[in-house]
């Protein structure tokens, strides 16, 4: 792992977290799924459609921009469960419960999901964590990152960037978006000013019957908040992280 990591920080710069499975379905998965959702969530809950769901399918599916597009959602307590014609996520409103409310939550979703019987097989699933870290003197932000970045013969030292990589970790690929300077409107209403942190960790050919996956679900969860987890840190230098106000066992 190469890094000590925390319980939890002080100043907590997490922003989103997002679950997302995508899937192969003969069936109108966005047409039966929110009503199996919805009734397999106990306690108040409140469904909407967004307006991209009154497009024909024939029009969403001739856009691969709109195949995994939100077409309704359900708000349920701390979390937002939402659902297109070929996945399902659930995100957390802010401030973020925690992966002790978070995965139990996920649990649930999947459990939902298998019982519905609209699943082919799984194509991918992912966490995505998207942290926002403040930014005022741009050199000193990027001394934050472990991140070297020289191009047209030029060293990366106080300008403004957006960059996107794709990073192999065994049986994981991370996807790392760094905007240099971002504002946030959060679910509260609130705004957010400052550097974006965007981690989204997906498993390495995760092809597989939807039994398979929740046979496993409890472990493979935690397999891979762990290694997005790690990610996040080992995207940051030892003063960044003390920044944090980091809390360790």
């Amino acid at each position: 792992m190469g890094i000590k990591l925390p319980k939890k920080l002080g100043k907590e710069p997490l922003i989103d977290a997002v679950f997302e499975v995508r899937f192969s379905s003969s069936a109108p998965v966005s047409v039966i799924f929110p009503g199996y959702l919805f009734n397999g969530l106990e306690g108040e809950k409140k469904i909407e459609a967004f307006p991209i769901s009154q497009l024909p399918k024939p029009v969403r599916d001739a856009d691969p921009n709109l195949k995994y597009a939100p077409l309704s959602r359900i708000e349920w307590g701390q979390f937002i469960f939402s659902v297109s014609d070929f996945s399902a996520s659930i995100s957390c409103k802010y401030p973020y419960p925690g992966w002790s409310q978070f995965k139990p939550a996920i649990v649930k979703l999947m459990g939902i999901l298998a019982k519905s019987n609209i699943v082919q097989e799984v194509e991918r699933y992912a966490v995505k964590y998207i942290d926002l870290l403040p930014a005022t003197d741009m050199q000193q932000l990027i001394a934050m990152f472990n991140l070297e970045l020289s191009i047209a013969n030029h060293k990366l030292e106080k300008e403004q960037f957006n960059i996107r990589i794709d990073i192999p970790d065994d049986n994981f690929i991370h996807t790392i978006q760094l905007v240099s300077f971002a504002q946030a409107i959060l679910n509260n209403g609130s705004k957010k000013e400052g550097t974006i942190v965007d981690i989204d960790t997906a498993v390495n050919q995760p092809d597989t019957s939807m039994q398979l996956l929740i046979d496993s679900l409890s472990d493979r969860l935690d397999a891979i908040h762990l290694a997005n987890k790690v990610m996040f840190f080992n995207c940051l230098k030892p003063h960044a992280i003390d920044s944090l106000e980091p809390i360790y066992d």
